[in-house]
């Protein structure tokens, strides 16, 4: 067999066993959340947390996305939605079989009326109102599980930006903002108005949503931040500082990858440390926007002036997913590393000997306790 060929045959056969994995993956292993002991990966390193201050709980998924709702924790994974209650420990499952599009979910929200939202990858955005699941996509909203007399289709430009959803905001009216890989959609309850870069978002990959309290939205993209404030648009990138300038190397969840998106193929967007790549978004009690990279750590805003911090800083890892304020304005930054915590000064950090890995979402409960999403599982942390 020649050179190319065999090479053809090793990519091929590694595509098919991938997709075998997530086969059963998918399929055979149930989803639900169990206890499960700290996961100290080197016993015998000094000073390993109290674990005293800690719940672990495996799940046999990745985890995006929390959130809560009173005493109820929705967990959000790549095989479906749990939905866990806190005060009985029960447990229910909401997946493609139940009304979703797609089972891969990135992220969630409780809606003001109290409906669960879900963005998936795929599979459009979902709502569970009532006890039903209803969908939307660029295409039509209603019922998945029989497209019946509910199925609304939409006319041309009215749907939902696309199907791969990464944020949803609800704004101080309701208004219900989403974070699409074609632009911003707007929903009035009816229909969707889209923004793209031809109104003036810098990127039209966008990944997160937040809001100040002057009003104005913050849309992190894949090319930078860009601001709107509900007439003009305004957008940085790294040349204005957005960003840690460190070593642009290829994120090791990057290589091998048996399939990569169109866009990140050629080398316009290369899957590298991209100090441009927006990937979490939180507003300060300052009012000030801070954003985590796909890579080069973290960035933070004043108005004014920009400035990043990476691991060089004591960050636990320049990929940062997730950002979270407590009630105290400590902020809580989910790495590829672990967990760190930054009081405005210094970072303190939660790594493997205390159990956890790359953290993905995080969440607070209304006692104050963190819960970390991570590939494997949630963990609670009881510890200020």
């Amino acid at each position: 067999m020649m050179g190319s060929q065999l090479n053809l045959f090793h990519r091929t056969l590694k595509y098919l066993l991938l997709n075998i994995s997530l086969f059963l993956l998918t399929f055979l292993q149930p989803l639900s959340l169990s206890a499960a002991p700290p996961n100290n990966t080197n016993a015998s390193e000094q000073n390993v947390a109290d674990t005293s201050l800690w719940e672990h709980y495996s799940l046999f998924s990745i985890v995006r996305a929390l959130a809560f709702d009173g005493t109820t924790l929705w967990v959000g994974t790549a095989n479906g939605l749990l939905r866990y209650d806190l005060s009985s420990g029960t447990q229910q499952v909401y997946t493609a079989k139940d009304g979703l599009l797609s089972n891969i979910i990135h992220t969630l929200t409780i809606a003001p009326n109290g409906d669960v939202w879900v963005g998936t990858i795929g599979g459009g955005l979902s709502r569970l109102h009532k006890g039903k699941w209803l969908t939307y996509t660029p295409y039509g909203a209603g019922s998945t599980a029989s497209y019946g007399k509910d199925w609304q289709a939409y006319t041309m430009g009215k749907g939902l930006g696309d199907l791969w959803v990464y944020g949803i905001h609800f704004d101080p009216s309701g208004t219900m903002w989403v974070a699409t890989w074609k632009g911003v959609s707007v929903f009035d309850g009816k229909a969707f108005h889209t923004y793209t870069t031809e109104d003036g978002l810098i990127d039209k990959w966008v990944y997160t949503i937040s809001q100040d309290r002057k009003g104005n939205f913050w849309f992190g993209t894949e090319a930078g931040v860009s601001r709107f404030n509900g007439k003009t648009w305004r957008s940085w990138d790294n040349k204005d500082g957005v960003g840690a300038n460190i070593a642009m190397n290829t994120p090791d969840m990057a290589k091998g990858l048996p399939f990569t998106p169109k866009h990140h193929a050629g080398d316009h967007k290369p899957l590298s440390y991209n100090p441009n790549y927006i990937v979490s978004s939180v507003i300060d009690l300052n009012d000030h926007l801070w954003v985590g990279t796909l890579g080069a750590g973290l960035s933070h805003f004043d108005g004014k002036n920009w400035r990043s911090y990476s691991d060089q800083d004591g960050l636990t890892g320049n990929m940062v997913h997730a950002l979270k304020f407590d009630s105290k304005g400590i902020l809580w930054i989910g790495t590829d590393g672990g967990v760190s915590r930054f009081d405005g000064k210094t970072f303190s950090n939660l790594t493997k000997k205390d159990g956890i890995g790359a953290v993905f979402s995080i969440e607070i409960d209304h006692q104050g306790h963190k819960w970390f999403g991570s590939f494997g599982g949630v963990s609670q942390y009881r510890g200020q």
